[in-house]
């Protein structure tokens, strides 16, 4: 394109644009119909496709941005008519982010790294671009319909719902009171549902989250407000947990336990980064009763009678001839009901302790429990210590494997 013809295309654009400020305070109808246009390609965005169009028309300058899952639309007008300010609106933005992940994940960098995603973007906004002050106002993201999935932590989260706006143009910093909604997430099998999330994002590139709440077991998880700077994929954090269900938790261990009933609460310190994804810190999780919890055994003969004789002999066991001379065990009978899941425990202390890189002989996780016999009879309580053993990985994701040992002594 010739020097003439750029110099004659800008004054043409600045009569029209002038003449569309003047109509605008004239309420006059323009002396011309038309539209003067042209296509912009950037480099970097053509190789996918996107091709901008510009447009000059009554309503002032429309950009247009078009591709396969992209519909953009900007409209500009000039203020005063001046052409070195001018209002902004986002007449349509939408955006299909499962064709554009590949784009998208190459500018979120590290964080994003071996995660795909889908989803409907939909942006809209409004403001003011002057030469003084640059680009000023609101703009809106909402996602919906939302999908991502990591192989590598084995993660999968959906029905996701983000509502972000931002009055920040230049840094894109958020305001405290963003939103994120996640119907399901779901980890090596375990499931975490309703999770809800308020967060801000600082000028300085800090995400602040003020919020996290989730579905967990039939109870909810809390976790408590904490930070994360920029550069920083490493997360310490608090949870309390109220109103887990033991029923729910029964059944990820069908092996050790055949029914439970009531509720748990507690506190659990968590790390998260996003190369080693969820860690329980060591020890740190402690569960207390809050009501009338109960569970029964799965039938395990021998786990609490196995070194206990159901008869306690007057003569050693070489004295064949006296040997069923003695009397019989009181407790033998209770364990025996207990260990074959015919009578059940009321809990008073359920705990669990994790090291999650292991601890003394390898053992992954302990759970302490202290019970009474449903039936009340001669036993007065159970200690029951179960030692699991394996990847910490496999306890936490709730691959619970069966290599446990069990020690328990009686009142």
């Amino acid at each position: 394109m010739s020097r003439f013809v750029r110099i004659g295309l800008l004054l043409v654009f600045a009569g029209v644009a002038r003449a569309v400020a003047e109509d605008a305070r004239a309420e006059a109808p323009l002396p011309f119909r038309g539209e003067l246009g042209g296509e912009v390609k950037i480099a970097a965005l053509a190789e996918a496709g996107l091709t901008w169009r510009a447009s000059l028309t009554v309503e002032g300058v429309w950009l247009a941005a078009r591709a396969e899952g992209v519909e953009l639309d900007v409209l500009a007008t000039p203020v005063s008519g001046a052409l070195d300010a001018w209002r902004w609106q986002v007449r349509r933005g939408d955006i299909d982010l499962g064709v554009w992940w590949p784009q998208l994940r190459g500018l979120a960098g590290e964080a994003a790294a071996g995660w795909s995603a889908s989803g409907r973007l939909t942006l809209a906004g409004e403001g003011a671009w002057s030469a003084a002050n640059g680009p000023t106002g609101e703009v809106s993201v909402k996602l919906r319909e939302g999908w991502a999935r990591s192989d590598a932590l084995e993660l999968e989260v959906s029905v996701v719902e983000l509502d972000a706006t931002t009055t920040d143009l230049v840094a894109g910093s958020l305001t405290a009171g963003q939103t994120l909604r996640v119907g399901k997430a779901v980890k090596a099998g375990a499931e975490v549902s309703d999770i809800a999330v308020d967060f801000g994002f600082t000028a300085a590139r800090v995400l602040e989250v003020s919020r996290v709440e989730a579905g967990f077991l039939g109870g909810r998880v809390k976790l408590r407000p904490f930070r994360l700077a920029r550069g920083d994929f490493k997360v310490a954090a608090a949870a309390d947990v109220e109103g887990v269900q033991l029923a729910e938790v029964a059944k990820l261990m069908p092996w050790a336990v055949e029914e439970a009933a009531g509720r748990l609460r507690g506190r659990i310190e968590l790390d998260w980064d996003v190369q080693r994804g969820l860690r329980v810190r060591d020890g740190g999780l402690d569960i207390v009763r809050v009501d009338g919890a109960e569970f029964r055994l799965a039938p395990a003969p021998g786990m609490l009678t196995g070194d206990m004789p159901p008869k306690f002999g007057f003569f050693p066991q070489s004295w064949r001839l006296f040997r069923g001379l003695g009397f019989t065990n009181p407790a033998y009978a209770p364990l025996r009901e207990i260990e074959l899941g015919r009578e059940g425990l009321r809990i008073e202390t359920l705990r669990v302790s994790f090291w999650p890189d292991g601890v003394g002989v390898g053992r992954t996780a302990a759970m302490h429990v202290v019970g009474k016999p449903t039936g009340g009879k001669l036993v007065e309580e159970v200690v029951i210590d179960l030692n699991f053993h394996g990847p910490w990985t496999d306890f936490l994701s709730f691959g619970l494997n069966q290599e446990a040992n069990y020690q328990f002594r009686i009142q």
